[in-house]
């Protein structure tokens, strides 16, 4: 079920299918639009960054779950209302799908002085 398919009406268009991974690499984009964000791993430099997004997929859309780790100088709030209008912005115009819901899940505080601009950098 996690498969969309756009068969068009004109014969001249192709078929459009997304991936399952589609929607995970959108949220992950999406994150770094948010500044003083990091996406929840279980270890530094783990490869189950994956995990922390868990994608529902239903007959009217699709609902989102993201844990992600914030810096101590941000109210929780706000940014988990950025997080969730920058998810369904960038999934719903770079997909077909419609979102029902973005569920953001703060599993961590970071605490380490930081550049303004987070991410989800590989060089830390």
């Amino acid at each position: 079920m996690a498969r969309f398919k756009k068969i068009p009406q004109n014969r001249h268009e192709g078929k459009i299918i997304y991936g399952e991974g589609i929607v995970d690499g959108i949220v992950i984009l999406s994150l770094k639009e948010v500044d003083f964000v990091e996406l929840f791993a279980p270890a530094p430099r783990s490869k189950l960054r994956s995990s922390a997004i868990k994608v529902t997929y239903e007959k009217d859309g699709v609902n989102i779950d993201v844990a992600v780790k914030l810096h101590y100088s941000q109210c929780v709030s706000d940014v988990a209302f950025k997080i969730q209008e920058a998810i369904r912005h960038n999934v719903e115009s770079m997909s077909e799908y419609h979102v029902l819901s973005v569920n953001v899940i703060v599993k961590g505080v970071i605490f380490s002085d930081m550049p303004k601009k987070v991410g989800n950098n590989e060089n830390k």
